[in-house]
């Protein structure tokens, strides 16, 4: 009987060792099964943000082939460069023979431009008249200058019987 009591417990204990195995590779399959699904779960989320961002982009890009190359000409003949402005004394004073207005400029400082941004020419304005409507006509013409330009300040005052608007205003360039 010895001989099978120890047989069996040989027997008993290789068995034990097996299912113990066993059931330690189960425990460490499983733990490492959740980690693996958390990733995958992350790797899907990943995978859908990026998938949108470049459904996103191409959109994008077909738009401004669509729409927005058409106006880029456009955008570069109002938006002049900085050496274009050069003469933008000269263009204002043939702005003021046009509507038969006395004319005086001077810059008031500049704004560089940022990176990626566009920069500004400050500057003022004095035209006197006579005629009311020929300064109003100035005016109007300075809204549709070729160039991007906004209009900051008018004032009008009067001297000598003559009408004098100072306008102070900036123009942009790239």
């Amino acid at each position: 009987m010895n001989h099978f009591k120890k047989r069996f417990t040989i027997e008993l204990s290789i068995s034990l060792l097996i299912v113990l195995a066993l059931f330690s590779g189960i425990l460490f399959f499983r733990s490492n099964m959740s980690d693996y699904t958390g990733k995958i779960i992350a790797a899907r989320a990943l995978l859908a943000s990026r998938t949108a961002s470049v459904s996103n982009s191409a959109d994008l890009r077909s738009q401004y082939r669509n729409k927005a190359s058409n106006y880029l000409n456009v955008l570069y003949n109002i938006i002049p460069s900085y050496d274009q402005l050069i003469n933008l004394n000269q263009d204002f004073q043939s702005l003021a023979a046009q509507n038969k207005v006395g004319y005086g400029f001077s810059f008031a400082g500049e704004v560089p431009k940022p990176a990626g941004g566009l920069g500004s020419i400050a500057f003022v304005l004095d035209v006197s008249s006579d005629d009311f409507n020929s300064l109003m006509s100035f005016l109007k013409s300075l809204q549709n200058f070729r160039y991007l330009n906004s209009i900051d300040n008018i004032s009008m005052k009067t001297s000598n019987a003559a009408l004098v608007m100072v306008v102070k205003g900036r123009v942009f360039y790239r």
